[in-house]
Formats: structure tokens, C-alpha cells, sequence
């Protein structure tokens, strides 16, 4: 007997539940099958391999399931077989971009069927339905994807949290480009990102738990070159815009308005933080201004009139400023006058040297918005009680007679 000879769909409804019940690869091992990689069986959501599920089903129909060598899979065997018994067989290898990204949603829906009450599921699943491979932070599944893009195109994301203070937020988050000792293949992993952006396709961004991990969609919404960072968006859509360069002439300033929310009890949300992030280095570049630093692993986005008191995330409303200065600037130890762009310090304390500034004026190709440097300069006074006076015209504080900054 063969495999044309299952006629029973119950007897695969039962290889199904054993496949569910012990996971793919404790079902393959125990059958001596090997995991499919194009063709996969869809039932509720949920991919299988269908040449393994085909021949178990066979030893629940008859007593004796059918081995590995016993019969061949692909259209004219297996597949032909399941769909007569009115299952759905699908190809793991789409021919266009509309077909890839449509084979991504139903993994998406495989993926999503996996998961337990805690949203993991077991790093398995990810790689049987070529979710990721490897353990790199891009994966590339260019071995099916280069007919679509010459460098492929990026499935999996392996993400960590690179910037707990503004790079992660619940509409996206902020991955590294791939950097490795393989600089010809960090560069293709890069372009094969891009063009992932650049069809519309989404990936699946993919955090760790020991043996579990949890997914999400999102889609490669904008990149930073100098700071090496990816912008991903979460959610089910494509991006209206890709972030690929600085669009904040694009539209009118805004100076408040935001989407802060809370969500429970005393937590807030941040929602715009890594796009903020991003278009602020796309603006400005990943450098403090006021410090000369230049590692953008130590760089943050600044807001000038914060998202607290209902700042918008328009890049000209921030600066980028390594984090203890930008502690000094939330704490209000100094401040940038809006016209002459001069660094004014307490008269207090501490001085310009003590914080770290080492120039005296804002030097920047772009600039904040007046309206932005204005709202913070006035904060400033107000909560150091510093009266319009003690400003001579140029911009510089009589409170202190400290020499001048650099």
C-alpha cells in the first residue's frame, strides 16, 4: 500500500494532533521524518510538514504508517493526496513579492496559533516555518528569497533591547544594523533589510526567552547610516512613509501634541520614542553638540518641550545629547537662549566644565525650531527663578562672571 492509498481525513486530523502534542521536532525524530521546506499543510492556522503528516495519517488509517523513503512528497504525491481529503497544501517558495508577502501573514497566523497563555512559543516553530535561522540579528533567508532581491530579503529580526530610554515604545522599536567580523555580509544583510523595507514586507521581530521566544510583526519603517539603526513599526500595515532620510521640512512645526497615554496605574506610555529617535539623528546626526560625543550607543533623543507636558515628537522639538547631559538638561542645570544659541549655567552651579559642555553656543547645519528653544529657555528661568535682567542681550549670564566655555 501506498500513499495515494489514504482516503481517511480523520487518520490525518490524528497525525495533526500528535504533531501539536509532542512538536515538530520530537514528531519528526519519532517518524524519521525531515523538516519540508517549501511545501506546508495549513490546518486552523497552524503549518505542518505534509509529507511527515501524510504518512503517519497513513499508519492511523492501516496500522502500519509509511516511512520516510516509502513515498515522495511535492504536488504530483502528497500534496495531490491531502488536497483530495480537503486539506490545504501551501508553497513556502512564492515566485513574487505579493505571493511573499502573503506566505508572511500565514506564518504570521501559524506563529500566532503557537503561542501559549504568555505569548512564547518554542524557538522550534520559528525555524520550521523559516521564521529565523541562525543566531545572527538579521536573518536572511536568501536561499529562498534572492530570486525576489539579489542580497535576498530579511524574514527574522533578533532583537534585544539596545536603549531602554528611547528606543523601545509599544508603536516600535529600534534594531542595530548587523555587525559582525563578516563585513561583506553585514552589508548585503543591510541592503537585503532595505529591500525588505522597500516591497513592503513584513518581518518578525524576535526576542529570546531560554528555549521560548516571543514574536512580533512589524515592518522596517526607516534606517539611520551614521548610527547604524533600523526603525521598525509594529503592526499589521505597511508604513505610509519609509524614514530613509531627514523629512522634517516636510510639514508645518507643531510644538505640542503627542500621544502619551496611560495605560495602567502609574505606567506611561511613549508611543513616538523610537521614531523620535530616529529622526532626530537623521536631522541632526547621532552626536551631542554641546559634549562632542560621538558614540551613538551614548547619544539620546532630547526633547526640548518634553512629551510630559504634551511635546510633539517633531524632530526640530529635540536635540541629541549624550545621557548625562541630558539628565542635566531634564534637571534644568542649563539651558541654550533661543536667539544667540548661547549655553547658560545656574548661578548655582554646576559649571559648564563640571557637566560636560565643552563649547559655548549651539553649532548645528539644522537647528531646533525658535519656538521649541524659546518654550525650554523659559522653563528654565522659571525654575531657577532667573529674571530677564540677568540675560545681557548677547545672550550670556551676569549671575555668574565665568569665563567663556572652550
Amino acid at each position: 500500500m501506498g500513499i495515494r492509498d489514504l482516503t481517511d481525513a480523520a487518520a490525518v486530523l490524528s497525525a495533526l494532533e500528535e504533531f501539536d502534542d509532542l512538536g515538530q521536532k520530537d514528531f519528526l525524530d519519532r517518524h524519521g521524518f525531515k523538516s519540508s521546506t517549501r511545501y506546508y499543510l495549513q490546518h486552523a492556522d497552524r503549518l505542518y510538514d505534509p509529507k511527515a503528516i501524510a504518512g503517519v495519517a497513513h499508519g492511523y488509517q492501516y496500522g502500519k504508517p509509511l516511512a520516510y523513503n516509502d513515498f515522495h512528497g511535492g504536488e504530483a504525491s502528497t500534496n495531490a493526496v491531502l488536497r483530495r481529503l480537503g486539506f490545504t497544501v501551501l508553497s513556502g517558495a512564492p515566485s513574487t513579492i505579493e505571493e511573499e508577502r502573503a506566505w508572511r501573514f500565514t506564518i504570521w497566523k501559524n506563529l500566532r496559533a503557537r503561542t501559549d497563555r504568555e505569548g512564547l512559543l518554542a524557538t522550534g516553530d520559528l525555524r520550521a516555518v523559516n521564521a529565523y535561522g541562525g543566531q545572527q540579528c538579521v536573518w536572511v533567508d536568501k536561499a529562498r528569497t534572492e530570486k525576489l532581491s539579489p542580497s535576498g530579503l530579511a524574514v527574522g529580526l533578533l532583537h534585544t533591547d539596545i536603549d531602554h530610554r528611547d528606543g523601545v515604545d509599544d508603536e516600535g522599536t529600534l534594531h542595530p544594523y548587523p555587525e559582525t567580523k563578516r563585513a561583506g555580509q553585514d552589508i548585503a544583510e543591510t541592503d537585503a533589510t532595505k529591500a525588505t523595507a522597500s516591497h513592503q514586507l513584513p518581518v518578525f521581530l524576535i526576542s529570546e526567552h531560554g528555549p521560548l521566544a516571543s514574536v512580533r510583526l512589524g515592518w522596517v519603517a526607516g534606517w539611520e547610516d551614521e548610527s547604524r539603526l533600523f526603525f521598525v513599526k509594529f503592526g499589521d500595515r505597511a508604513p505610509d512613509q519609509i524614514l530613509d532620510k531627514d523629512h522634517s521640512e516636510d510639514h508645518a512645526f507643531q510644538l505640542e501634541g503627542n500621544r502619551r497615554r496611560q495605560r495602567t496605574g502609574t505606567v506611561v506610555t511613549r508611543p513616538d520614542q523610537a521614531r523620535f529617535k530616529i529622526e532626530v539623528f537623521q536631522r541632526y546626526g547621532p552626536r551631542c553638540p554641546l559634549s562632542g560625543v560621538a558614540v551613538p550607543q551614548m547619544i539620546e533623543a532630547e526633547h526640548l518641550r518634553p512629551d510630559a507636558e504634551n511635546g510633539s515628537s517633531d524632530p526640530r522639538n529635540g536635540l541629541p545629547m549624550n545621557a548625562a547631559l541630558h539628565r542635566a538638561f531634564d534637571a534644568h542645570l542649563f539651558a541654550i537662549h533661543p536667539t544667540t544659541l548661547q549655553v547658560l549655567v545656574r548661578p548655582q552651579g554646576p559649571t559648564p566644565a563640571q557637566l560636560g559642555i565643552t563649547t559655548s553656543r549651539l553649532t548645528l547645519p539644522k537647528l531646533p525650531h525658535e519656538s521649541a528653544l524659546e518654550w525650554r529657555y523659559t522653563r528654565w528661568l522659571d525654575r531657577n527663578r532667573i529674571s530677564l535682567p540677568d540675560i545681557t542681550p548677547d545672550g550670556h549670564s551676569l549671575l555668574l562672571g565665568q569665563p567663556p566655555i572652550g
